[in-house]
C-alpha cells in the first residue's frame, strides 16, 4: 500500500513554510510501483467508461486532447455526494485513495480539512518520445474567455484551484528537465523539480505558473487540484469582478478568495455551459 498523507502532516509546518518560501513542494517516492500500476489501469477505465457524450454535456468530464505526440484526459471526482457533476467511484479503489491522499495533503498545507463534498478534477496525461511542448499557464475552470487572432485566447473569468498535485507515474526522461517546469511570478525564477516515478509535486497555482517542455522519451502523470475548495476568483478586469469581494493583483488581472466557487460554477452551468456545448459540438469536439 502506499504511504497515508497522515504520514506527512505531522511534517506540515515545514512542508507549510516551504511552500510559502518557494511556491512549491516536492515530495520523493511517495508511492510504490504496485500503487501505480494500480492508478494507471484504473484511469485507463475510467477514460473507457466514462468518456460518454451524456458526461461531456453535463460538463462531469472534459474534452480530451489527443495528439499523435500526447494524450490527456480529465474528469470530475470527489470523495462523496456533491451539488456539482462528478463521475462515480465504485471499484475504483486506486484512484479513491489518490483523490484522499491529496484532499489530505490539501488539507494539510492550508490549515483546514477538506469537505466530502469538494470535488477535484483527476487528470492524467501520457507524453510520447519527442512529444509537443505544453505552454506556460495556470490550471483553471475556464468560465468565459475569448479567442485571439493569433490563435490563442484571453481568459476573462476562471476558478483557479489554490493548489496543483502531481504525481508522475512512469519517466523515461532524465537529466535536467524531467517533467514540470515552474516559474514564479515573484522573482521570474524557474525551477524543475525532478519527476521520477512515485514522485509527487505540490504547487501553488496563483502564485506559479507551470508548463511541460519537449520531452525526448515518454512520461506518464496523474495531476489533481480541487476545483470547490479554497478555489479563487480570476477577473481579468474589474468588469468580470464579483459584486461584494474584495480583489487583489496578479500578473494576468485580479483574485479573490472571497468568492462562492460552488456558486459561481453552478451559475456557470445554468447560463453559460449550454452555448459553450453547443460551440464545441458545432466544432466537432466530442472526444
Amino acid at each position: 500500500m502506499p504511504a497515508s498523507a497522515k504520514v506527512l502532516t505531522s511534517d506540515a509546518p515545514r512542508l507549510g513554510a516551504q511552500l510559502q518560501e518557494e511556491g512549491y513542494v516536492y515530495l520523493p517516492a511517495i508511492f510504490e510501483p504496485s500503487f501505480l500500476r494500480a492508478l494507471e489501469r484504473e484511469c485507463d477505465e475510467m477514460a473507457a467508461r466514462y468518456y460518454r457524450v451524456e458526461n461531456l454535456d453535463r460538463h462531469a468530464v472534459y474534452l480530451s486532447d489527443n495528439t499523435p505526440t500526447r494524450i490527456s484526459h480529465a474528469m470530475m471526482i470527489s470523495a462523496g455526494p456533491s451539488p456539482l457533476p462528478t463521475v462515480p467511484l465504485e471499484g475504483l479503489k486506486s484512484v479513491e485513495h489518490f483523490l484522499r491522499f491529496h484532499d489530505e495533503v490539501l488539507g494539510a498545507l492550508l490549515g483546514a480539512d477538506v469537505p466530502a463534498w469538494s470535488r477535484s478534477m483527476l487528470n492524467w496525461q501520457t507524453y510520447s518520445s519527442g512529444s509537443k511542448p505544453v505552454t506556460e499557464h495556470f490550471d483553471g475552470e475556464y468560465l468565459d474567455y475569448r479567442k485571439n487572432e493569433d490563435g490563442g485566447f484571453t481568459l476573462h473569468e476562471g476558478l483557479l484551484p489554490r493548489l496543483v498535485l502531481i504525481l508522475t507515474l512512469s519517466n523515461e526522461n532524465d537529466g535536467e528537465l524531467q517533467g514540470t517546469v515552474l516559474r514564479d511570478t515573484r522573482t521570474g525564477r524557474e525551477v524543475s523539480p525532478p519527476s521520477r516515478s512515485g514522485d509527487v509535486l505540490v504547487f501553488d497555482n496563483v502564485r506559479m505558473r507551470h508548463r511541460v517542455p519537449t520531452l525526448e522519451r515518454p512520461r506518464r502523470m496523474a495531476g489533481l487540484r480541487s476545483f470547490d475548495f479554497r478555489a479563487v476568483h480570476f477577473a481579468l478586469d474589474e468588469a468580470s469582478c464579483r459584486p461584494g469581494a474584495s480583489y487583489r493583483r496578479m500578473p494576468e488581472g485580479l483574485v479573490s478568495e472571497e468568492v462562492d466557487a460552488v456558486a459561481v460554477h453552478q451559475q456557470f452551468l445554468r447560463e453559460r455551459w449550454p452555448q459553450v456545448r453547443e460551440a464545441q459540438r458545432t466544432e466537432g469536439a466530442l472526444f
